[in-house]
């Protein structure tokens, strides 16, 4: 999940700095704004609307998160019907339009897949979430966690050439040239990513064989691309079935930990999802070499705070995130379940404290917090025996 979290963070900053108009939420909003010199017109709801200076926090009916300043909207307006969100195939062709008619739709259950490659590859991620959903689904039913159906499709863009991808990317969230397969945008609601099987130019030779497609990405080598690409429709199912809010105040290590968590690919299965709750090898190797060097604190700092995440140790806390994410959903599941669906009620726009934080977690483990730490950490290295 690409940028989203500072991003997020930012939102959040300047939405706490407007005083909530209470019932501003609408079944039916219309909203015309100028931007970067077009005029649109959009239509769906005010999720929060400041009283000081007018902004506004508007989910339209593709499921898009706008941020709009007051200086950007001509007028807005209420409608006493009710409008649906947009269906996949309305919000295909709105994908579509917005990209060029070279682009085609695949629909399959809550996805829809928008692609300019061939239809071979976009029916396998089609079929690669569609499988992984199912599964997600019935890992947490089986632990008592009752999803919701998304409201919105589940939109997932993909480019024939890694060249267009990172040329959309650059456009739409400001890096170019960057070693990420694939991303999710949390404003915009969806998944994008380019075809692993495609030559360099683009071109994609052979790809239609879903022979293979299958060959390519079943290998070994490929098990860290297509992870990173269930990765990325973790967050996107965790956005949209009840699980986290797109402008709650989710912390990191519960986002990333969780996607993290689900990655491991199931290459094998063509029904479901069997390998959920397996050891990802790809974190355990550095969340080991990070507990020789580890500081006492690390664990409640992730906890209370995102900002470990950012520093120079980043890629440290992924890796304790993924590992504690593990422990607790093995060693102290019912718990754990319990908190999560505490924190997916969090409500909209309200920024914890590292205080509230750490509080909210020890309401569920009370237990001495540095011997919660030493079970973790001794936990985890039994993983590699």
């Amino acid at each position: 999940m690409v940028n989203n979290a500072q991003v997020m963070k930012k939102s959040i900053a300047y939405f706490l700095l407007m005083p909530v108009l209470s019932g501003s939420i609408a079944c039916c909003d219309e909203v015309i704004i100028r931007r970067g010199g077009q005029r649109i017109e959009l239509s769906g709801e005010i999720l929060v609307e400041a009283q000081k200076d007018n902004g506004i926090l508007f989910q339209s009916r593709d499921g898009r998160l706008w941020r709009l300043a007051a200086a950007e909207i001509e007028s807005k307006q209420n409608n006493d019907e009710s409008l649906p969100p947009l269906t996949r195939k309305e919000l295909g062709q709105q994908i579509q339009s917005e990209l060029n008619s070279e682009f085609k739709i695949h629909e399959a259950d809550e996805f829809v897949i928008v692609y300019n490659t061939e239809t071979a590859y976009a029916r396998w991620v089609a079929g690669l979430y569609r499988r992984f959903e199912r599964g997600f689904s019935a890992y947490w039913a089986r632990n008592r966690f009752r999803l919701e159906k998304p409201e919105f499709p589940l939109a997932v863009i993909i480019f024939k050439s890694r060249g267009e991808y990172e040329k959309y990317m650059s456009n739409e969230l400001g890096i170019g040239n960057s070693n990420l397969i694939a991303y999710y945008n949390f404003e915009s609601n969806r998944v994008v990513m380019f075809d692993l099987t495609a030559g360099g130019d683009g071109s994609a030779g052979k790809s239609n064989d879903p022979r293979r497609i299958n060959n390519v990405l079943n290998n070994p080598d490929a098990i860290p691309m297509v992870a990173t690409i269930i990765h990325e429709g973790t967050h996107q199912l965790m956005f949209n079935n009840g699980m986290q809010s797109r402008f709650s105040d989710t912390p990191l290590w519960i986002n990333e930990g969780l996607a993290m968590f689900f990655e491991v690919p199931d290459l094998e299965s063509t029904r479901g999802w069997g390998k959920i709750g397996q050891v990802n090898f790809l974190r355990l190797g550095p969340v080991l070499q990070y507990f020789r060097t580890r500081p006492a604190d690390s664990l409640k700092l992730m906890i209370q705070s995102d900002e470990a995440f950012r520093g120079q140790r980043a890629l440290d806390m992924y890796a304790q995130a993924w590992a504690f994410n593990y422990f607790l959903l093995n060693r102290h599941k019912e718990r754990y379940v319990e908190y999560l669906q505490k924190m997916s009620k969090k409500p909209l726009l309200i920024y914890d404290s590292p205080e509230q934080r750490l509080a909210d977690f020890q309401e569920f483990f009370e237990q001495d917090f540095d011997d919660l730490d030493r079970e973790f950490v001794q936990y985890i290295r039994s993983l590699d025996r």
